[in-house]
Formats: C-alpha cells, sequence, structure tokens
C-alpha cells in the first residue's frame, strides 16, 4: 500500500505520478552524496530529475519537503532492527545478537545516510516536524531495547534510560564514521563497532562477553571512510 496516494494539488497519483514523485526524491538524495542541501534550489533538482519546476511543485512544496518525504521513507525501513528485537535474547546468545543489532544498524545508517543525516541536523537545530519524526520513529525501539536490558540485567536502576544512551552513542558514531572519523582517529570502524558492543554487554552485565564475535578478523579490516 502506498504511503501517499495524493499531489499537492489532492489529485489521486497513478503509478507515472509516483514514479515521477520517486525520482524526484531519488535525484535530490544523489545530488546531497557531495553537496549541502542548503544549497539545492527546485529548478536544479527539477532540471536533473528530467521534469519542470512546475511538475517539481505538483509534488512538493520545496526542498525541505522533498527531504522529508525522503526520511519519511527511510523510517519505514527498520524492520531488520524489530527482527531482532523480536527474538529471544539470553544470557547465551546475548554477544551474538548484540552484535547484530549494533551491525544491522550501521548497515540501515550506511543505507539511509543523506536522509538521517539531514533529519538529525534539522531536528537539532529545532525544526519540529523533524524532531517530532526522530522521536516517534525511535521512540518504540528504544522501548523495545530497554526492556531487553531490563531482562537481561534486572539490576539496572533505569534500564530505558541506558537504551536512549546506548542509542545516542550508536547514533553518533554511525554519523562520525559517515564523516570519516576512523581516519582522524587512526581506529577501524570494526574495532569502534567493538568498543560500542562491549559496552553494551556491560550493560547487560557481560553475559558470556569474554571475546566479542569476530574481534580476532577486525585487526586485518581497513579503516571505512
Amino acid at each position: 500500500m502506498e504511503q501517499v496516494t495524493r499531489n499537492l494539488h489532492g489529485q489521486k497519483m497513478g503509478r507515472k505520478g509516483r514514479a515521477t514523485r520517486k525520482r524526484i526524491m531519488d535525484v535530490t538524495l544523489s545530488m546531497l552524496e557531495h553537496r549541502s542541501y542548503k544549497d539545492l534550489t527546485v529548478s536544479e533538482v527539477a532540471a536533473e530529475a528530467g521534469v519542470s519546476s512546475s511538475t517539481f511543485y505538483v509534488y512538493f512544496k520545496d526542498i525541505e519537503d522533498v527531504l522529508f518525504a525522503c526520511v519519511q521513507e527511510a523510517a519505514l525501513d527498520l524492520d531488520p532492527l524489530w527482527a531482532i528485537l523480536k527474538e529471544e535474547w539470553t544470557a547465551e546468545n546475548a554477544a551474538h545478537q548484540v552484535r547484530r543489532f549494533v551491525e544491522t544498524y550501521n548497515e540501515l545508517w550506511d543505507k539511509h545516510r543523506v536522509e538521517l543525516r539531514v533529519r538529525n541536523l534539522e531536528a537539532d537545530q529545532g525544526n519540529l516536524r523533524f524532531l517530532n519524526i526522530r522521536v516517534e520513529t525511535t521512540r518504540d525501539l528504544l522501548q523495545a531495547l530497554g526492556k531487553k536490558f531490563a531482562q537481561l540485567n534486572p539490576s539496572l536502576r533505569h534500564p530505558h534510560q541506558l537504551a536512549i544512551v546506548v542509542h545516542a552513542a550508536m547514533s553518533s558514531l554511525a554519523a562520525q564514521h559517515d564523516i570519516g572519523i576512523t581516519a582522524a582517529t587512526r581506529q577501524s570502524r570494526h574495532k569502534l563497532n567493538d568498543a560500542l558492543i562491549e559496552l553494551i554487554l556491560a550493560v547487560l552485565g557481560n553475559p558470556h562477553s569474554s571475546a566479542p564475535e569476530g574481534a580476532a578478523e577486525g585487526s586485518e579490516r581497513q579503516p571505512r571512510q
């Protein structure tokens, strides 16, 4: 089922209309790979997408509107994380599940790095609709992660708050990897992820975490820029 079925004029979109709208979104994200969205203009995006500016305004009010639509679409792509959180976490499999969660999170960030970067920047600057969608798309996920923390380590006094702190660290590291922190700090992405996994396992009481899975081969991996 399509999330958006009508254009800005209230007209129901058919296959062609949905394809045009999606092409504008994809072109915008592609153009933002190497430049700031503050520099983009409607005429540039429209030309790159092969449509007129008037056609652009059939689907979007401005460049920010395109980006918000892209952020909304990215927010629908959390199923892989939910699948891991819905599985059973035990002392025996915690190290494996935590690694899967962290690696899957990074994969989703890599897939949607432009949208998430814009979302976080706009939210941090007080743009309410970007702030609200960040809260809405992470709230349930953080509650589920907090429940895992509480289940595996009943001695925790603030499991849900710890989930928020852990997520903030994951988000910050994922964003900084994307802008080259691995080269700047001479730390490989793999080693930083191992440190993050070690931190989460410490929160969980270190269940069966004497050696993070894959740590041995991590020293041979090249930093990802």
